[in-house]
């Protein structure tokens, strides 16, 4: 197998050791043509797997994480269409066969969904497995279909994958396809987990996006702030290169 056909692809070695169903989405009603390609078309996907239910500093994961995208969601830049994809919100059972195949879009991407996807936050439980490649799969493969523009991905996570994929490879896998979509990760309380550490970061170089690590809220926002371009100022520890 050659990756010469891809500047990433030739350093990959290095950068690992550094640290369905179809929907179909139309394009919104107040678009303008000239509007379109000057939008980012962002969707994230939070992790709602059972390891979120643990605590940082006397909370639950899953609950800071809520909180947090609620706020941010109020900062939003104006050129910003979100969507709101969620895995591990379902139990597998015993062997996680079901579960491996937990995730589902709640908000599809759009203009002014800060409401719509707010609401889906107060139902959601950290309960499941950790199917990160088979949601980043359905999430290009169908959320981003006939959407405009750039994409971007938004993959928040405390851990690996533990459905059996490596979402690394996933990502080297689909820039050999096709280099419209971007992804960063935000590697939640994995301060202690050198391998996912290294598969989720090679996952965001891999696509040319960010990774980032955060072990508190002050952290998580400032990393999902960052991502969204609420502020200017880099905050936190960001890994480009």
């Amino acid at each position: 197998m050659s990756f010469n056909k891809n500047p990433f692809l030739d350093n990959y070695h290095n950068i690992k050791n550094t640290e369905t169903n179809f929907n179909i989405y139309n394009t919104p009603a107040d678009y303008s043509p000239q509007d379109v390609d000057q939008r980012e078309n962002v969707l994230v996907i939070l992790d709602c797997s059972y390891s979120m239910d643990d605590k940082v500093r006397g909370n639950r994961k899953i609950d800071i994480a809520r909180d947090v995208i609620n706020d941010v969601l109020g900062q939003l830049p104006k050129n910003i269409n979100m969507g709101f994809r969620v895995y591990g919100q379902a139990d597998g059972g015993l062997f996680g066969l079901d579960g491996c195949k937990a995730t589902e879009l709640l908000v599809p991407i759009g203009n002014k969904t800060q409401n719509a996807i707010s609401a889906q936050l107060k139902n959601l439980d950290a309960v499941g497995w950790t199917p990160i490649c088979y949601s980043l799969d359905q999430a290009i493969n169908n959320d981003f279909t006939r959407i405009r523009g750039r994409k971007r991905i938004i993959l928040v996570s405390d851990g690996m994958d533990t459905c059996g994929g490596n979402p690394c490879d996933f990502a080297i896998d689909l820039m050999k396809r096709r280099t419209d979509v971007t992804i960063d990760v935000i590697g939640f309380d994995i301060s202690s987990e050198p391998e996912a550490i290294s598969q989720l970061k090679c996952t965001a170089l891999a696509t040319h996006g960010k990774f980032y690590t955060a072990n508190n809220a002050a952290e998580f926002t400032k990393s999902l702030k960052n991502s969204l371009n609420v502020q200017k100022e880099v905050e936190g520890k960001i890994f480009t290169k």
